[in-house]
């Protein structure tokens, strides 16, 4: 009879709360906004080339000391392609397997695109030049998500013998993170 009672009281207790508005609220699933994402960016005929870009979407960004510009125009968060008709499309709102779309342009000309993830190495298409590999990705008022860098680690940078490790980046290397 005593846990009869005590399961009625607590039973009401919760209704009540509920009732009025005392319950916790579940949750937010809504999907992190990026703010920025930041690429490693290589270059298919010069093995050297190598930048580092912190870059917003849907704005132009420089590609290396290059006349060519890149520009992310798509973000999927859950990135899926259907193979058959080539569709892409984001399996949830949340940044499980987050993709960015790339398109490089020569003056005003679009010359290629392609798309850059967090955790897969950089690919080079048919007629691509660039190839771009997401390091990190900022969101609005969300975690940042930085890519793992101990599952591929970077190949040794080659030295020349008696040459100083501080010295400046070699030529075509440029590391833009600091700029905001």
């Amino acid at each position: 009879m005593r846990h009869g009672i005590a399961f009625g009281l607590l039973a009401g207790l919760v209704v009540m709360q509920a009732s009025h508005g005392l319950a916790k609220p579940e949750p937010s699933s809504r999907t992190p906004r990026v703010d920025a994402v930041t690429f490693s960016i290589r270059h298919r005929v010069f093995h050297d080339f190598r930048d580092v870009q912190r870059v917003r979407l849907n704005q132009d960004f420089l590609l290396g000391d290059t006349e060519y510009r890149g520009r992310v125009v798509q973000y999927v968060p859950d990135f899926e392609m259907d193979l058959k008709s080539r569709r892409v499309f984001s399996r949830s709102d949340q940044p499980n397997n987050p993709a960015f779309r790339v398109i490089v342009r020569k003056g005003k000309v679009p010359q290629d695109t392609s798309w850059a993830f967090l955790n897969m190495p950089p690919h080079f298409g048919r007629r691509s030049y660039f190839a771009f590999h997401v390091v990190r990705i900022d969101f609005l008022g969300h975690a940042p998500m930085l890519a793992d860098t101990t599952a591929a680690p970077e190949a040794p940078a080659t030295q020349k013998p008696g040459a100083d490790s501080t010295s400046q980046a070699a030529p075509g290397r440029r590391d833009t993170l600091s700029r905001r």
